[in-house]
């Protein structure tokens, strides 16, 4: 049991209107490995993005109640949630992923990608954040892990939320990607920031011979199903690209805006 947490863990069931894709068994050191082994500039990219996104949020200075939405086996949004966090809840719904992740926190090992990214926000937050060199043990006491659809967040709970490919990367369906935004949006009070970041032609992405589901997004479909949820929305392209960069993705698009 990783940091503060202390929640049950419910019986898994798949998300509300996704197809039958075997989530429970997803090959979490697997994806790892294959998407964070080798650091990419364009995930450099992303996390400076979003570490510029909280550290501008309200209020200025503030230590903040943040979630990350879909964290999967991938500490790089608690990287960058760590320096403005009061708390940050991990919202998992693979049991497979919430098992790796209570194991990578309570481990105690900080490996050379997380070395990485780690530095890549500690330089993005500046000198005024007295950072420490591993932040392993505050990831520790600051997180909780929850096991937990997207479709069952509650409502106003967070000050600040992240989400990196979740939504798009649990269907094919638009109608259900709309409503895992949409709940994501809604998890944050009114005026707490959202940050994003979703996958760019992709149709599906394949993970130790396993194959999973993923929606062809462009930038605006994102701030379409956005802009009633929102304001303040800002994008920006990141690498995107003729031909794949990893499997399942030739880019992504990045997000940042204000709940209402």
């Amino acid at each position: 049991m990783a940091g503060k947490d202390e929640h049950k863990l419910p019986v898994e069931k798949k998300p509300s209107g996704s197809t039958d894709y075997s989530w429970a068994e997803f090959d979490s050191e697997a994806y790892f490995r294959q998407y964070y082994g080798e650091p990419h500039a364009d995930d450099d990219d992303v996390v400076r993005r979003a570490c510029a996104a909280l550290r501008g949020a309200k209020p200025d200075g503030g230590e903040l109640r943040i979630i990350d939405v879909g964290t999967g086996p991938n500490l790089i949004p608690l990287f960058c949630a760590m320096p403005r966090a009061a708390s940050i809840t991990a919202w998992e719904y693979s049991s497979s992923n919430v098992e790796w992740l209570r194991a990578e926190l309570s481990s105690g090992a900080f490996r050379p990608e997380w070395q990485h990214f780690w530095k890549v926000a500690v330089d993005a937050f500046g000198s005024e954040y007295d950072l420490p060199e591993n932040p392993m043990p505050t990831l520790r006491e600051k997180t909780s892990i929850q096991q937990g659809s997207v479709f069952d967040l509650p409502e106003q709970q967070w000050d600040a939320a992240t989400m990196f490919f979740c939504a798009e990367s649990i269907t094919r369906e638009r109608a259900v990607f709309e409503a895992a935004c949409v709940r994501f949006a809604r998890c944050v009070r009114p005026g707490g920031a959202l940050v994003a970041a979703f996958l760019a032609g992709s149709s599906g992405y394949t993970v130790a011979k396993t194959t999973f589901p993923a929606l062809q997004l462009s930038e605006a479909d994102i701030l379409r199903v956005f802009a009633p949820v929102s304001t303040d929305q800002r994008t920006e392209k990141i690498g995107i690209v003729e031909r794949e960069i990893r499997s399942g993705y030739s880019g992504m698009v990045f997000l940042s805006a204000k709940a209402v």
